[in-house]
């Protein structure tokens, strides 16, 4: 299992702003497949903004809830791909596509969306996430 050490070590080791972006998509991933709020923290910054599949807004404290354990709810994996960082000087985009499946009061689920993620410099990673847009995926 990688330690929270070990991802700060690799994201603020990589060798290019697209290499450290494509980390910070994994760090990003992994804290919702694992419930890891330390991680999560780090890498959100204070005044992240999330636009949810069906236009809803959240902030950070929303956006933490759903990364953090719930009870009754069990995801079995958060993984993604097609992923393309964009590093622009102090910015970056990464876009993607996320699918994750989770099961809720017995029922299993998979959820499959597109999406955007804005980051800037600065924070704990090197980088901190400021915006992401999840929007509908096409269908397998």
């Amino acid at each position: 299992m990688i330690t929270n050490l070990l991802w700060t070590v690799l994201i603020v080791s990589a060798q290019t702003p697209a290499d450290t972006l494509r980390q910070l998509d994994s760090a990003w991933a992994r804290s919702y497949a694992t419930n890891d709020t330390v991680l999560a923290s780090k890498l959100f910054d204070d005044s992240l903004i999330v636009t949810g599949g069906r236009g809803r807004l959240k902030g950070k404290r929303g956006e933490m809830a759903d990364v953090g354990p719930s009870p009754g709810f069990q995801i079995h994996y958060f993984r993604t791909s097609d992923v393309v960082p964009r590093p622009y000087g102090n910015a970056g985009v990464v876009i993607g596509l996320a699918e994750w499946s989770w099961t809720f009061k017995g029922r299993t689920n998979l959820t499959r969306m597109r999406y955007t993620a804005m980051y800037a410099r600065g924070g704990p990673l090197g980088w901190r996430m400021v915006a992401l847009h999840l929007g509908p995926a096409p269908e397998p």
